[in-house]
């Protein structure tokens, strides 16, 4: 004979009250998600480290913006070093931030030979990857990764309007110039294809080894028969070769134009009047008369006591896709699916309107700007804006990636 379980009506009265207590009672707060982990790899030594720095900077001050939560999480960012210049550096901090930290996101990298390397890790680790800096133009081209948005820029991107601004501009034979490695050849090429298309000619290359002190042999092989020489240099090499330029005495009688790292805020008081009339091209600028800019700008130099760079801007950036892209998801970094949902994504930059094509990269405002001197001090000044730029300029994708590479058309421009 089975026992039965039996409750008298007193005693099941008490268990009901007890039940409907239970539930009126204020139920008790959810445990917090845990913080967005997101790896901060940039230079904080070696040829980049000013760079890396702005970078750094930028990011904390959206950071501090927003409390360091999007999408109802803490963000934890931890800062790495991964030096100027070295891939295995930089793999080994990945795996470092991965195994020890358990990263969700991957950002950062100023050199484009570390870029390379991490593309290749997040692809395997299935970690979304946001590019601050390495502008290599294959990242997003033909070396597409499903794991990359890049909210900086593409080499030869900013370059193609450029072109066609030399040639607008009147000038008809070019004499093009810059570092010899892959990134001076697709800033300097971009230039040269949309200038030759239009129907000027290139009538001499010259390239010159990174870290070059003296640049008077090459500043004395310049063809006379030129009206403008278009280059690109960055970091030292540019505060050199500007300057170097003007004591030649080639400025005021050749034009001299390039991209944006020619005249960096970061070097332009150091080149001074060696600089004067430099026209250059950038996706940024100090001087842009837009609310955003103007509170992203107040806002730097009151926290770090300085004007804040092309790269500080670009790590804030990086910071508010990151948190507006969580805003979206809920909080969720789910791999590709977030990558995908940054792509998505339309950003009120310091720069102006910036938006992604399907590869990850930035379409975004292409500034035409000459130095000038400003209340005392020198400064680029805006001339003239090309909206909506994407990297493929006035091509198709297909037509682009099916032509030549910029580093491919070395030594082979002059007609």
């Amino acid at each position: 004979m089975r026992a039965r379980l039996f409750l008298s009506p007193k005693k099941l009265l008490v268990i009901v009250m007890l039940l409907f207590a239970v539930a009126l009672s204020p139920q008790q707060p959810l445990q917090a998600a845990d913080p967005v982990k997101l790896g901060y790899t940039i230079s904080l030594t070696g040829v980049y480290t000013a760079l890396g720095i702005d970078m750094r900077d930028g990011l904390n001050l959206f950071m501090e913006e927003i409390g360091h939560k999007a999408g109802g999480r803490e963000i934890k960012v931890f800062v790495e070093d991964i030096g100027s210049n070295e891939p295995n550096r930089a793999l080994d901090v990945a795996r470092k931030l991965l195994e020890k930290e358990h990263i969700d996101i991957l950002a950062g990298v100023v050199g484009t030979g570390s870029a390379y390397a991490l593309a290749e890790f997040v692809l395997k680790h299935n970690i979304p990857f946001v590019i601050s800096n390495a502008g290599a133009d294959d990242l997003t081209q033909r070396k597409n990764n499903p794991y990359i948005v890049r909210p900086a820029f593409v080499n030869s991107g900013g370059s193609h309007p450029l072109g066609e601004w030399v040639y607008d501009k009147g000038y008809r034979k070019a004499v093009i110039a810059g570092a010899d490695y892959g990134a001076g050849y697709e800033h300097v090429g971009g230039i040269a294809k949309t200038f030759t298309n239009k129907g000027g000619k290139v009538i001499q290359e010259i390239w010159t080894p990174l870290g070059t002190k003296d640049y008077a042999p090459y500043l004395a092989k310049i063809d006379r028969n030129a009206d403008v020489v278009l280059v690109f240099f960055a970091g030292a090499d540019a505060l050199r070769f500007v300057k170097q330029y003007a004591d030649y005495g080639l400025k005021g009688k050749i034009a001299l134009v390039g991209k944006g790292y020619l005249v960096d805020d970061n070097i332009l008081e150091k080149q001074a009047d060696s600089a004067e009339g430099v026209v250059t091209e950038s996706h940024w600028c100090l001087l842009l008369d837009t609310p955003e800019n103007k509170k992203f700008v107040d806002a730097y130099k009151k926290k770090f006591g300085r004007s804040p760079t092309l790269y500080s801007e670009q790590g804030y950036l990086t910071g508010k896709l990151i948190a507006d892209a969580l805003n979206k998801t809920g909080g969720k970094v789910d791999g590709k699916q977030f990558v995908e949902v940054m792509r998505s994504i339309e950003l009120n930059a310091p720069r102006g309107l910036v938006k992604f094509d399907k590869y990850g990269a930035p379409i975004q405002n292409s500034y035409i700007r000459e130095v000038k001197k400003v209340d005392g001090s020198w400064q680029n000044v805006p001339i003239q804006t090309y909206t909506g730029v994407n990297q493929f300029w006035k091509w198709s994708p297909d037509e682009f990636m099916k032509m030549p590479s910029y580093s491919e058309m070395k030594g082979k421009w002059i007609q």
